[in-house]
């Protein structure tokens, strides 16, 4: 492996692994937001809801973690 690969690898472990980190609770927390708080039955509705909010969530995740490899802080 060169220096730029290991550079990716290494970006994408901590891309993974910061997102299991974040993504498990973050889903936990939103399915008993929407099923037991707001009592909602419709999965669709509740998928939705929440692929939305855990998108937005990755995309900043995503960017920040980037932009500090790019700036070498990582």
């Amino acid at each position: 492996m060169n220096k730029t690969e290991k550079v990716a690898f290494r970006e994408a472990i901590i891309v993974v692994l910061m997102g299991a980190a974040i993504n498990f609770p973050l889903q936990t927390f939103l399915l008993w937001l929407t099923i037991d708080n707001w009592s909602w039955s419709n999965p669709l509705t509740i998928s939705i809801f929440t692929q939305s909010i855990l998108t937005f969530v990755a995309l900043l995740r995503v960017y920040s973690i980037r932009m500090r490899f790019q700036r070498g802080k990582f």
